[in-house]
């Protein structure tokens, strides 16, 4: 899958992820908001490397 489709649905599945925990029940919650989190530091690092990139090629 191409990362210009990925990024929207990670965004998406992390939003989701989010809500998921707050109407879930208590011992569901702690899971649901780490798999958020951890789609969050996924989609930083992908941005990070991003604009390094295009730093790079500026060069």
């Amino acid at each position: 899958m191409r990362l210009s489709k990925a990024i929207p649905r990670l965004r998406f599945e992390r939003r989701r992820l989010y809500a998921q925990s707050k109407v879930c029940p208590p011992e569901m919650r702690r899971e649901y908001r780490e798999r958020a989190e951890a789609i969050g530091a996924v989609l930083g690092y992908i941005k990070h490397q991003r604009r390094r990139e295009e730093h790079r090629n500026a060069e």
